[in-house]
């Protein structure tokens, strides 16, 4: 799972990428229209220390998503199809938008206007893959071309299409509009820009409390259609990831900063993408595993491993809160707060689960 990060030339995305990746990419220059920038960054979960504390593992292993950070996107880019931005961020599987809210003179109107660009130039983006296929797919259509259910398939695909460029010409994001199952993976080879899962981060300057009211206040207007908006102060988390954790403890309190703003900016990445975690825990180990909101116990013991799936018996499984409160499994047990499951059972974020099978 892939989260793209995008914004126009100086919003400051390769500092949110630094800040949220603890890498050390040089900040405002990129060597090629065709490179990008990727990490993979483990999601803050403080369950995993609460348990740790509990079970005294070997190891610790978060969730985990994956940040690309491509090149800034100059107002017109998305007339020319083949960007390398716009073709690098076709293939992820969320986005992050990064607005520059550092200077003095951000107000809630130029974040909205900034994000209105960039929405605009993934619009006339998707308006031109999507009026190429249209035109192919009209002239197939009626000239009758290929078998009776290929002809149905295409005439499907041209009424969602059309129905698709009627919201882009009204200037609206795709993600604005209910989309089928099926339909959903009729488009996935498109790449659509504006149908993409997205978030909104405000770059703010080392004050995040000015930040963040500006935030609110630009979050509160606009479109209903708009992403969710969050602030963090790049610059500054930026240089507090740099450091050896024991310093930046000590330069926040400093600072005053209770909080890292980039920890949450993960943990929403991580929720834009529909995702939820389900825990392990032993002597062995505590993880975070990672599987789409709905999966059932049988999808989380192949999320573990094939063979757990295959010889699946059933789940046993106990809330996270209950585990607690009772201080390890036999007394969930005890308690009645361990319960055994099936295979179509629907996993919940934070259900700590244990697989029984037979191979």
């Amino acid at each position: 799972m892939e989260i793209g990060i995008a914004g126009p030339p100086g919003s400051g995305k390769t500092t949110v990428f630094n800040a949220l990746s603890r890498s050390h990419v040089q900040v405002g220059r990129f060597s090629s229209a065709q490179e990008a920038h990727r990490a993979v960054v483990k999601v803050p979960d403080p369950r995993l220390h609460i348990l740790a504390q509990m079970f005294k593992p070997k190891s610790i292993k978060p969730a985990e998503v994956q940040y690309v950070d491509v090149g800034g996107l100059a107002k017109g880019a998305g007339l020319e199809s083949a960007s390398a931005g716009l073709g690098q961020l076709r293939t992820v599987d969320a986005l992050i938008m990064v607005l520059a809210a550092f200077d003095a003179s951000a107000t809630p109107d130029s974040l909205l206007a900034d994000l209105d660009s960039l929405e605009s130039e993934f619009i006339l983006s998707d308006l031109a893959v999507i009026e190429r296929r249209v035109d192919r797919l009209d002239r197939e259509v009626r000239m009758g071309a290929g078998n009776p259910a290929d002809r149905q398939q295409k005439a499907h695909e041209l009424a969602l299409l059309r129905r698709l460029k009627e919201v882009l010409d009204r200037a609206e994001p795709l993600r604005t509009i209910p989309v089928e199952p099926e339909e959903r993976v009729l488009l996935r080879s498109f790449g659509l820009l504006s149908a993409k899962p997205a978030l909104v981060i405000a770059n703010v300057g080392d004050d995040l409390d000015p930040g963040t009211r500006l935030v609110a206040e630009a979050a509160a207007r606009g479109p209903s259609w708009k992403p969710d908006m969050l602030a963090i102060a790049g610059r500054l988390e930026m240089e507090l990831a740099e450091l050896d954790p024991s310093e930046a403890e000590e330069f926040m309190a400093a600072m005053g900063v209770t909080e890292l703003a980039a920890d949450r900016v993960i943990q929403a990445s991580y929720r834009l993408l529909d995702l939820i975690s389900f825990l392990t825990a032993g002597p062995d180990e505590v993880r975070a595993w990672t599987v789409r909101r709905g999966a059932t116990a049988l999808d989380a013991a192949a999320a573990i491993h094939t063979d757990l799936a295959r010889g699946f018996i059933r789940a046993e499984v106990v809330p996270y809160p209950d585990l607690v409160d009772t201080a390890g499994f036999p007394e969930a047990r005890r308690r009645g707060k361990l319960r055994s499951e099936g295979k179509q059972y629907v996993v919940q974020d934070g259900d700590v689960i244990n697989i029984l099978f037979n191979v």
